[in-house]
């Protein structure tokens, strides 16, 4: 088992590289004391996942991929930017890039375009969820990660609905609270 880890201020990056199929990058927040892990299992299996501080008392969020872009993609989106600089951020989601690439044997990538997904920082944070038009508050809770075009928040138990504590929303839906 191979080991690297790089630190970036109060986070870290680490890879593992378990065999010549599998491997996973690790973000560690130490503001926060979250880990989100990228897992390669197998060939076109992919997991992302977000491990809370103890603290939190919550479950892990998991999301499954058979793509490897869409996995990278997720991972970055959903790695902890607490109190972070930009600069910080962005050497450390380009050292997670090259991680990927060099696990993956792709070509290095050239020209990245590394965007801040709205709501972002706000991971780990109380959000408000307003209707599709905007005129009423649907709900409140923590969000828990991003999934494209939507976020997953836990909801607080007086608001969910069909006893679902975890749903998805639009992101324009939802605001810091």
């Amino acid at each position: 088992m191979d080991e690297n880890i790089t630190e970036f201020g109060n986070m870290s990056v680490l890879l593992n590289t378990q065999s010549d199929t599998s491997y996973c990058i690790q973000w560690f927040s130490k503001m926060t004391g979250a880990t989100v892990i990228l897992t390669r299992k197998a060939s076109r299996q992919y997991q992302v996942t977000r491990k809370w501080a103890t603290g939190r008392e919550l479950d892990d969020v998991s999301s499954e991929f058979t793509h490897a872009n869409q996995a990278i993609i997720h991972f970055l989106n959903n790695v902890d930017i607490a109190k972070i600089n930009e600069q910080r951020i962005a050497a450390a989601k380009y050292h997670c890039i090259n991680l990927f690439v060099k696990a993956e044997g792709l070509r290095p990538i050239t020209n990245l375009n590394l965007p801040k997904p709205r709501l972002q920082e706000a991971i780990g944070k109380k959000v408000m969820v307003k209707s599709t038009l905007g005129n009423n508050n649907i709900a409140t809770g923590l969000l828990l990660q991003l999934v494209g075009n939507q976020v997953e928040i836990q909801v607080n138990p007086d608001d969910s609905y069909d006893d679902q504590p975890r749903q998805k929303f639009y992101t324009k839906q939802v605001s810091i609270c």
